[in-house]
């Protein structure tokens, strides 16, 4: 008679649920963090940002200063089930709330007032121009 070890069968099993899930965080956002491209067209900062699944006002895009970029995706939304009618009962109602978000250390300053940004089929593109190169400031020395 052969004896098994019983935790063998409990790690096939996890094995099994694990590699059926294993593309489930990337492709419902749940990562947590937004995946961003940083390009240097010379006179400005060129970031692409795949935010997927967000419209315009859910994304935010900020400037803590100027050699950082924040941005942020959040998203509530609520599902319904029951009657239609004006006077019906809810037999469920689930809610939704995701977000994302990704803060991105540039190699120069940049102009804050000048920032562009745009959203398109999931993808944002933030311009961000850079900032002229300072002569510094001469100190008088008494």
């Amino acid at each position: 008679m052969d004896r098994q070890n019983p935790f063998e069968e409990i790690d096939r099993l996890f094995d099994r649920i694990s590699s059926e899930f294993a593309d489930f965080e990337p492709a419902t956002g749940l990562s947590g963090e937004v995946a961003v491209d940083v390009a240097d067209t010379g006179e400005a900062f060129e970031v692409t940002a795949d935010v997927p699944g967000y419209t315009s006002d859910d994304i935010d895009v900020t400037l803590p200063d100027p050699r950082t970029v924040r941005i942020a995706a959040s998203q509530e939304t609520t599902t319904e089930t029951g009657d239609e009618d004006e006077d019906h009962q809810y037999l469920r109602q689930e809610r939704t709330r995701r977000s994302t978000s990704r803060t991105v250390a540039l190699p120069d300053r940049v102009r804050k007032e000048d920032a562009e940004a745009s959203y398109d089929n999931g993808v944002l593109t933030i311009r961000l121009p850079k900032q002229e190169a300072s002569e510094g400031t001469d100190i008088p020395v008494n």
